[in-house]
């Protein structure tokens, strides 16, 4: 079974079709302005605190993550089905432990 473009090529002529329609018609977005209320917003220290740390986790991590993400690219990453299965057990472990 052959298959083609052609499925493609309506879809895009649609929406060109839908697009010229559109602008030929005035219904075209135009960039409106909305006034809203202002709102004021405090933020309390124990918040700023707390994004503080979570910044400084995913700092942390970031070299892990980086060198990660180039052995992934590289075709280097290897998956361990061993630490993977652990880390399920552990997981459904832990889930029986809070469910008693």
């Amino acid at each position: 079974m052959k298959i083609g473009n052609n499925g493609y090529n309506q879809y895009v002529n649609s929406v060109r079709q839908n697009q010229e329609n559109t602008h030929s018609k005035g219904l075209a977005k135009t960039n409106e302005t909305v006034n809203e209320e202002s709102v004021t917003v405090n933020i309390s220290d124990a918040a700023k605190q707390l994004a503080k740390a979570k910044s400084a986790d995913s700092t942390a991590m970031t070299p892990n993550v980086e060198a990660i993400k180039k052995a992934v690219l590289n075709g280097t990453y290897n998956v361990s089905p061993e630490k993977i299965a652990s880390g399920m057990m552990q997981a459904m472990n832990n889930q029986r432990e809070y469910s008693e």
